[in-house]
């Protein structure tokens, strides 16, 4: 049995990130330092999409993000515990916190919910995309910008690559994708599914039509009634 190694000097403190908008906490954090007043400029490293998504919306409507240090002076191990219970007693439905507890290893294997991906999906529906935003996003990995810039593959490692890439995206969805496969193949419409399963509509017609790219990573999904 491993045994968790804490850092047990004081120096740890946990804060909250609160959205002026509605005076409401987004999420929940321990760190040293200037940690905390990070977030706003995307410097924490915590790489948290939902969270920086929050933060983005709050700075274009001319806002700052208010940070709210609840104690400070405590070891590491105080400071997680600390952090999970706050979580937990605000709801980590309500919060950008990917989950209630990080203590090491705790996290290891962790996957979202039905629910939290269904939270998720709708948060990003109607996100405008206009021409100039789908311009410069193209441009901006162009060239030397895009990560794989001088990397030369042939056929074979490029088709391989695809599949672990489809793989780490739709792994997540696999349980509750293969459920909405069974249910349209029973009977039930695209339309009756994606409402039970609060999936969106277009991607029960792509899987329905087995045009989804998740049947290239998982080809068992072809025949799973």
């Amino acid at each position: 049995m491993s045994v968790t190694k804490y850092n047990s000097m004081a120096q740890y403190y946990v804060y909250e990130l609160i959205d002026p908008r509605d005076h409401k906490v987004f999420y929940v954090g321990k760190g040293t330092g200037d940690r905390a007043y990070l977030h706003q400029k995307f410097q924490d490293g915590n790489k948290n999409p939902h969270k920086d998504r929050k933060i983005k919306k709050i700075l274009a409507s001319g806002k700052e993000i208010v940070v709210n240090i609840v104690r400070r002076n405590l070891n590491e191990e105080r400071a997680y515990k600390l952090e999970s219970k706050i979580i937990k007693r605000i709801g980590i439905d309500n919060l950008t916190n990917i989950c209630e507890d990080r203590i090491p290893p705790s996290r290891k294997g962790w996957h979202p919910s039905a629910k939290t991906l269904a939270k998720r999906s709708a948060k990003l529906k109607g996100i405008p995309r206009t021409d100039i935003w789908c311009e410069r996003l193209s441009k901006a990995k162009q060239g030397k910008n895009n990560p794989r810039w001088g990397i030369k593959e042939d056929a074979v490692s490029l088709a391989s690559r695809r599949i672990r890439i489809i793989k780490g995206k739709n792994k997540p969805n696999y349980d509750l994708y293969k459920n909405a496969i069974k249910k349209m193949e029973n009977g039930s419409s695209a339309d009756a599914v994606s409402k039970e399963l609060r999936i969106g509509r277009g991607v029960c017609f792509r899987l329905k039509n087995k045009t989804h790219m998740i049947y290239e990573a998982f080809p068992e999904l072809l025949n799973c009634s």
